[in-house]
């Protein structure tokens, strides 16, 4: 006849109210550290087929304000005027076209972005102050070399 084996102890059962058990060291589940992957780098990412009927090198086309005389500047409208530097200061110089002269505003790093100096002679696209007063905003500045340098807002 089999002997019958004694059924294997089990752990006493939790009591309301008692402190959660630890774990025993001799499990060794309980005292091994937790299993990590090493990270793996995303892949980057494919750049776009290239499309051969795609366009190259088109043209493109824009046209400039009209040139107007310092005397005629009209309010509310971009324009471009031409002239030589006088004075150039910190944030402003002054335009001369010969007849009549005009501030342009041109914004704290203008002097860095065209590298003007007086007697230089450039074209301004902008418009006049908005607010009534008699300073010119520019958005650009057209350098003798044809250079357009684009004046940040600020």
């Amino acid at each position: 006849m089999a002997q019958q084996q004694a059924p294997a102890a089990q752990p006493p059962a939790k009591m309301q109210g008692s402190t959660p058990s630890t774990p025993s060291t001799t499990d060794p589940r309980a005292a091994a550290e937790p299993e990590t992957q090493p990270i793996k780098p995303k892949a980057a990412p494919k750049p776009a087929a290239k499309n051969p009927n795609a366009p190259r090198n088109q043209t493109m086309a824009f046209t400039l304000p009209d040139l107007v005389p310092i005397a005629e500047i009209p309010r509310g409208k971009a324009v471009m005027l031409q002239g030589v530097v006088l004075s150039p200061q910190a944030t402003t110089f002054v335009l001369n076209d010969g007849n009549a002269s005009q501030v342009i505003n041109l914004g704290p790093s203008w002097r860095e972005l065209t590298k003007v100096k007086a007697g230089d002679r450039v074209r301004v696209i902008g418009q006049m102050d908005p607010y009534g007063s008699s300073v010119f905003r520019a958005g650009s500045v057209v350098l003798e070399n044809n250079k357009i340098v684009v004046v940040p807002n600020g």
